[in-house]
């Protein structure tokens, strides 16, 4: 029977699954923040790192949750 740790194991294998799978080598640039649209300069993909990050959680979220 599985215990505590056991069960723990497996959840975070399947985040870390989750999380490979929507992996990219690279966005492309547009110009344009990839999570809320503003215009952005400099080659950036995101406007700033909460844009990232709030990208980054939404397409873990999406493959996690099919």
């Amino acid at each position: 029977m599985a215990d505590d740790a056991d069960r723990a194991d497996a959840q975070i294998e399947q985040q870390l699954e989750a999380a490979r799978s929507v992996r990219q080598p690279s966005l492309s640039y547009t110009g344009r923040c990839h999570y809320c649209g503003a215009i952005t300069g400099g080659g950036r993909r995101f406007c700033d790192a909460d844009c990232r990050d709030d990208w980054q959680r939404d397409r873990i979220a999406r493959a996690r949750n099919g």
